[in-house]
């Protein structure tokens, strides 16, 4: 049963593939908007945990890097086609991974520095999050 349900994940799996392969540029473009709002929110949820003292440094900087290995596979989605580059907004959105990327590494810089003023104000600064955390 191990084997069979492993095959059938996969296939899933690369049913999934196909289908995000076939999404339209609009789609796709929306689908990576999401991904990169929920990882601004995921960032600014990290950053408020230590900053309240609910978790340690060590825990919040290993958070934050993961999200930015997270952040920085969206982008190389964007890198990867050119196609979806030339379309209106992609670019755009493309410069704000751009942008999230370089603030989790500033904000991991700021735990392991113990810098909560810094942390603070890098956490006002996320360039993407979703509507309802505005």
């Amino acid at each position: 049963m191990g084997a069979q349900r492993r095959t059938a994940l996969g296939l899933a799996a690369a049913a999934l593939l196909l289908c995000s392969a076939c999404a339209s540029p609009d789609q796709r473009i929306q689908d990576h908007r999401k991904a990169l709002e929920s990882l601004g929110a995921t960032t600014a949820l990290i950053g408020q945990a230590w900053l309240a003292g609910n978790v340690s440094g060590t825990y919040t900087r290993t958070s934050l890097e993961k999200t930015l290995q997270l952040i920085e596979q969206e982008r190389a989605a964007f890198a990867d086609s050119a196609e979806l580059l030339a379309q209106p907004g992609a670019a755009m959105l493309s410069q704000t991974a751009d942008r999230l990327s370089r603030l989790v590494a500033q904000l991991t810089g700021d735990i392991a520095a113990r810098d909560a003023t810094a942390a603070r104000a890098h956490l006002g600064e996320i360039p993407i999050l979703p509507a309802e955390l505005h």
